[in-house]
């Protein structure tokens, strides 16, 4: 490989791992895939990350690491920084995830109090209800004693 198609390789790898986790991140949370299928769909996803890329540049992903060694690349500032980009996409699209889920906790928090407030309330008033029903029953009959 040449230093051009190893840069051109870790460009597509990067966006690959990216566009990845956020279709994982998506399918688990939209699909409420049991623990263990997780692997294996991830297995799948590795696979055909793996032939698209080899379709689409002629190159096997496991030839592109030694190559960046053979070549000397893994200081190089290009390389680095293609490297740095997608890592900071990545990090980002973690935290608006993580504020997401936290809105998300918040709101299921908010909704479950509520609901619990409005069952104490519905108790308390079935209770009241309950207690004045026997008062009636129980008046009537204590007057014909």
């Amino acid at each position: 490989m040449t230093r051009e198609e190893c840069i051109d390789s870790v460009k597509r790898i990067e966006q690959a791992k990216y566009n990845a986790q956020i279709k994982m991140y998506n399918l688990v949370r939209t699909q409420r895939i049991p623990p263990q299928m997780i692997n294996a769909i991830i297995k799948v996803e590795k696979l055909k990350a793996d032939d698209e890329f080899f379709n689409a540049t002629g190159i096997e992903e496991e030839d592109v690491e030694p190559s960046i060694k053979r070549l000397n690349l893994e200081e190089d500032e290009e390389l680095k920084a293609i490297i740095a980009e997608w890592e900071a996409k990545s990090k980002a699209f973690l935290d608006e995830k993580k504020d997401e889920t936290a809105k998300f906790i918040k709101l299921a928090a908010e909704e479950k109090e509520r609901a619990e407030a409005e069952a104490k309330e519905r108790a308390a008033q079935k209770a009241v209800e309950g207690g004045d029903a026997k008062k009636e029953v129980e008046l009537p009959t204590q007057k014909d004693e």
